[in-house]
């Protein structure tokens, strides 16, 4: 079987063309927004495609005919394309730390185009540099000039936790973003792409002629991988992952679905794939957390700890379309934060109210944000997955106390000076048990609704049902007689599998479980 070669780690449209790697053709794509002049943003999550996105429309853009050959956009443009001067700009190639950061950044890229321009007689200010350089651009080429900006929130995530320079860098990024609109009768085309779309910011205030195609359901596929496509050209290097797995051909695109699949970017609900993950593992032969394990944003997790957030509440809260499509740094939402950065996605969507419900895309998102979570609330213990692995074999063989030992020993890894805080910090247990649970792939429902009141955790094996009730500086017995006085056994009462009352109580100045009874 041929060997394909996949672009993991590139994400130039040349070098992959030229190179003779897989290219998944996203050029229809390209052609609906290339077609007429315009002015584009677009937000996806992280390692999502957006730069090789822009890489493409750079090589339209330039007349690079010979690197389309074959693609979509080559048979539905066969005309003559014009050449455009291009401006590209990526702002993720640096660090923004300090306050001059951002604009040492900026200057030094005018100052390569000012070079390639001849432009010698500097303006004083960034934008007016900027402006030069478009006019210098159209003059030289006779035509329009193409602006491509990329990760145009780099600066602004950096700074999302420093509100003090957040608010510096957003003041000369609208300084410099409002060139954009002020030179629109010399402007071709200009897209911008980001993970994060910041509200009531106003680095885009002056921009209301951009539209935004996050959630259009013409774009839905433009970045990542659809069905379609894996199974089109990526079909070989399924049939590779199946041989070396020993799998069937049906299982290795159920394994990729289960991991990778699960992204939805509009209302019509295309499934698409992260593209990361999808060619890490043809490539490699091997299905792994590739896209969580590249590092999950410190930011999140300490958000969702600060914030006391009820973890399971991200796969079950709904949100309005507006909540959804703005992030305020005044007031970050941890929920269109996780949603944004590619760590939440659509799940279904009601007209009426124009309202989203969300949850995890897939399998590899779910492992990640737990073990990250869990890893931060009990951060000396490096060998969760053995342990949480040695839990769930317990409970498949109807075991609670042994389930109730491991986990009592699992959690004497809480160092001395987080217990202090864990009082802080309401959900502590209940998000710790969750992730735990949530992690062994076991049917668990928190906060289970009964007409008496809510159990802290129903979890549910091929063979049992366990009745969970925890108490925090109270005692199993306190939990215990919770399940008996509300009937938190009844709702199950006609099921066949074995039923399992559970209390436990946990104790604050030891950390780990202090007392619990199992009838």
């Amino acid at each position: 079987m041929e060997e394909q070669r996949y672009p993991v780690s590139l994400a130039d449209f040349r070098t992959i063309r030229e190179n003779d790697f897989v290219y998944v053709d996203k050029t229809e794509y390209v052609y609906r927004l290339v077609s007429k002049p315009g002015y584009y943003f677009l937000g996806r999550p992280r390692r999502f495609g957006k730069s090789l996105l822009i890489s493409t429309i750079k090589a339209y853009f330039e007349g690079r005919r010979e690197l389309f050959k074959g693609l979509a956009i080559d048979r539905l443009q066969p005309g003559e394309w014009k050449i455009h001067p291009v401006l590209r700009l990526d702002l993720s190639a640096d660090i923004y730390n300090e306050r001059d950061s951002l604009v040492n950044a900026l200057s030094s890229i005018l100052s390569r185009w000012e070079g390639e321009c001849g432009i010698t007689d500097l303006k004083p200010t960034l934008s007016k540099r900027f402006e030069d350089v478009i006019l210098a651009k159209e003059k030289s080429h006779g035509s329009k000039v193409v602006i491509l900006i990329d990760e145009y929130d780099s600066p602004l995530s950096a700074a999302i936790d420093k509100p003090e320079l957040f608010e510096l860098y957003r003041d000369q990024l609208h300084g410099f973003y409002s060139v954009l609109k002020a030179m629109e009768s010399h402007i071709q085309f200009c897209m911008l792409t980001g993970v994060t779309k910041f509200g009531k910011v106003s680095v885009f205030s002056g921009l209301n002629n951009l539209k935004d195609i996050t959630f259009n359901n013409r774009y839905a596929g433009v970045c990542g991988i659809t069905e379609s496509e894996l199974h089109g050209c990526l079909a070989p290097g399924v049939a590779r992952l199946a041989e070396e797995e020993g799998w069937d051909t049906d299982e290795a695109f159920r394994q990729l679905k289960f991991y990778y699949d699960g992204y939805h970017f509009s209302r019509n609900l295309l499934d698409v794939y992260n593209p990361y993950s999808v060619l890490n593992a043809l490539s490699d032969c091997e299905i792994r957390l590739f896209w969580c394990n590249t590092g999950l944003p410190s930011l999140l997790t300490r958000l969702l700890r600060d914030s006391d957030y009820d973890l399971a509440r991200l796969t079950s809260e709904r949100i309005t379309e507006m909540r959804l499509d703005s992030l305020s740094v005044y007031n970050p939402d941890e929920v269109s934060l996780f949603f944004q950065t590619g760590y939440l996605t659509i799940k279904d969507y009601d007209r009426s109210p124009r309202s989203y419900r969300l949850g995890y895309p897939n399998r590899e998102v779910e492992m990640g944000i737990l073990s990250n979570i869990l890893g931060m609330y009990v951060p000396d213990r490096r060998d969760a997955m053995l342990n949480v692995g040695d839990m769930r074999m317990s409970l498949d063989k109807g075991d609670p106390e042994r389930f109730i030992a491991e986990l009592s020993a699992y959690l004497s890894g809480i160092p001395s000076k987080l217990r202090s805080r864990i009082g802080k910090y309401e959900n502590y247990y209940h998000t710790v048990f969750y992730c735990i649970l949530s992690l062994i792939g076991l049917d668990i429902d928190v906060e289970y609704n009964t007409s008496e009141g809510f159990i802290d955790a129903v979890v549910k094996t091929g063979d049992y049902i366990y009745v969970i009730e925890l108490k925090l500086n109270g005692t199993a017995e306190d939990a215990m007689r919770q399940i008996e006085e509300k009937h938190y056994a009844s709702p199950f009462a006609a099921d066949t599998c074995r039923l399992y009352r559970v209390g436990i109580g946990f104790s604050k100045s030891t950390g780990t479980v202090d007392s619990y009874m199992v009838e």
